[in-house]
């Protein structure tokens, strides 16, 4: 049996000598089956090859690579595993999960230097002075809260990071290895037609989406959802340019989300040394300053309950403990704000902002949480004058939910995140590729804020369009930190539609052309199908002019796929932070490996370009150690 499946039958302590068991108060950590109770990791029998920090899509597949190669990795998570919940496995309660105490790390961030535009978001809280950004704190990191949509990035884009970093073996054609490997212990699912062609509303609106977005001629001739849906997305993107309408492929396997813990899972139960420590907030790189370059020799870890400022569960009135552990080398797969963040902390970065902080300089790396980059998002929702049947006997969160007994049957909308279709669309003729992403969702979908998960659920009789912006061309967010308190949440600022006002900036010109869009679907539908009635609620039938639309898009607009942090580059450019071999410029056995690295953001979704790099950091990794 798998031990996903094991952990689903037994629970937690199901799997043996795995994981740090934090629930019952015990001070352990597993050395692949061997677990070591009554010592510290440091003082553990086997020495470690490589630490680390961090278990999502980064971190998680490049220690099992390792381990599985022979290396004696320490892993270190600062959540707990969560895998045996049904928030985690469920893919249609994914929302949930972004709000669920016991792993949601919530950080509100600012969208413009503008405060005052900020507070005129309708999901700006105010005494966080900011807007909500979910991001996941569990073995699996953001993977065990994310939306399992997995979607390749196009060739062009590894065929640029190639050019910018001056390696071809970032090259598309090289990186397909890399894919493949990913392939190896990744599934992926589609959502079944049939879900949706029960519901008049559902399969309308898809048929719609398809006649505007699609190949006019293949939509045409469709008399069933399972006619209307072009060639597999990724099958398509693997080779080329994607433009059309696709199902959107998850990251499940018989309806059960899978991820970066799965892997970790199955590597470390197979034998091989891959230690697992969870509840490990890791708090410093240690560097020898000694030599040069300086030298990250290991790190520094906490542990305790809700450590940090980001956690939504009740924090332990009882002081962290400390441990420090050594390696060989030293990998930050933090994520795209806690490992520059980190990275600042432990003395590298830009010597002004360090100097403020009062943080020693070890090693002068300016670019560190600068180039922050993001894709924006807007939201256009319908309501319809009945409930959609697909969910209207729904309780999304409860036991008794009819819906979630479908699921445990292995059929029913509870096996797919929701996310029905997905056009691949040009916000203008003349572009090269796609650069639009709209997705189909029976849900009120406007964005995070506190409770949105419950709300969008509830509002059975809506119908939302996502409109996704790749290839976004601001690069002015950063990150950085608020003080030398290592729990204490960094200040994030996006600087969305900043640079250039309204109009002016081709990222809104772009969104205005998807919402556009959409209600050239609602038009479609209309049409198609007089006798479904419904009314655009959001931003509603007041914005019409394209102003009007950019104005309400530079209020509303949001993101989830943070990333660019810890800019790749080469070593005489100092903007950059670490090699094409992803080590820290200017220090010796440390490295970065997650989506902080990528230059520029790439495809539509973060996280299988980022599980791609991770394999890529493994293989460079072992070629650097022959």
């Amino acid at each position: 049996m798998r031990p996903s499946a094991t952990l689903r039958s037994a629970g937690f302590l199901g799997i043996v000598a795995i994981f740090v068991a934090a629930a019952a108060g015990l001070s352990a950590c597993a050395t692949g089956n061997q677990a070591c109770r009554g010592e510290s990791c440091a003082d553990a029998k086997d020495k470690f090859d490589v630490i680390v920090i961090g278990s999502g899509a980064g971190g998680g597949p490049l220690a099992a690579r390792l381990a599985l190669a022979g290396k004696k990795v320490l892993l270190l998570e600062a959540g707990q595993d969560v895998g045996a919940t049904l928030s985690y496995e469920v893919p249609a309660r994914h929302a949930l999960s972004t709000e669920a105490t016991d792993r949601a790390w919530s950080f509100y961030v600012q969208h413009h230097r503008d405060a005052t535009l900020d507070a005129q978001d309708s999901k700006y809280v105010a005494k966080e002075h900011g807007i909500l950004y979910p991001r996941g704190s569990a073995l699996g990191g953001s993977t065990a809260v994310n939306a399992m949509v997995t979607v390749l990035a196009p060739p062009s884009d590894w065929n640029r990071l190639a050019e910018l970093t001056g390696d071809a073996s970032f090259r598309a054609v090289n990186m397909k290895a890399h894919y493949d490997h990913v392939h190896e212990w990744l599934p992926t699912e589609l959502a079944d037609p049939a879900v949706a062609a029960g519901d008049p509303i559902v399969s309308g609106f898809l048929f719609a989406g398809a006649r505007v977005t699609g190949d006019g001629t293949t939509t045409a001739k469709a008399t069933s959802l399972a006619q209307l849906f072009g060639p597999e997305l990724n099958e398509t993107l693997a080779t080329g340019e994607a433009t059309g309408f696709f199902r959107v492929p998850y990251a499940t396997r018989a309806g059960h989300r899978q991820g970066s813990r799965e892997r970790i899972l199955d590597t470390a139960s197979a034998g091989h040394p891959l230690t697992v420590r969870t509840g490990a907030f890791v708090t410093k790189v240690e560097m020898d300053t000694s030599v040069s370059p300086p030298r990250a020799t290991g790190v520094t870890f906490a542990t305790g309950t809700s450590l940090y400022a980001a956690s939504g569960a009740a924090k332990s009135s009882a002081a962290p403990s400390y441990e420090t552990v050594h390696a060989t080398e030293i990998v930050l797969s933090a994520g795209s704000f806690n490992s520059p963040q980190l990275l600042m902390l432990s003395g590298i970065g830009d010597p002004a902002v360090l100097t403020k902080l009062g943080i020693d300089t070890v090693v002068a790396r300016p670019g560190v949480g600068k180039n922050m980059q993001d894709r924006y998002e807007a939201g256009v929702v319908a309501e319809m004058d009945r409930p959609i049947a697909v969910l209207k006997d729904c309780d999304l969160g409860a036991d008794t939910d009819p819906c979630l007994t479908d699921w445990r049957a292995g059929r029913g909308v509870y096996q797919t995140p929701g996310f029905l279709a997905t056009a691949l669309v040009r916000s203008r003729e003349d572009l090269a590729q796609a650069d639009l992403q709209i997705f189909a969702v029976p849900a009120d979908a406007r964005g995070y804020y506190p409770g949105y998960a419950k709300f969008s659920a509830a509002e059975k009789s809506r119908f939302s369009w996502l409109v996704l912006k790749a290839h976004t061309q601001n690069k002015a967010g950063f990150v950085v930190p608020t003080s030398k308190d290592p729990f204490a949440r960094p200040h994030v600022q996006l600087n969305q539609f900043d640079a250039k006002p309204g109009l002016a900036d081709p990222d809104m010109v772009a969104m205005v052309a998807g919402i556009k869009m959409v209600r050239k679907i609602h038009d479609e539908l209309r049409k198609a199908s007089p006798d479904l009635s419904f009314t655009e609620v959001w931003p509603g039938p007041g914005v019409q002019s394209d102003q009007d639309i950019a104005t309400f898009v530079g209020k509303e607009t949001w993101g989830h796929h943070v990333c660019c942090t810890d800019k790749m580059g080469a070593a005489d450019d100092p903007t950059a932070v670490v090699d094409s071999h992803f080590r820290v410029i200017g220090a010796a056995g440390l490295r970065v490996v997650d989506a902080s690295v990528f230059p520029e953001i790439p495809g539509t979704f973060i996280a299988l370009p980022t599980f791609m790099m991770s394999e890529k950091a493994a293989a460079t990794m072992l070629e650097d150690a022959q």
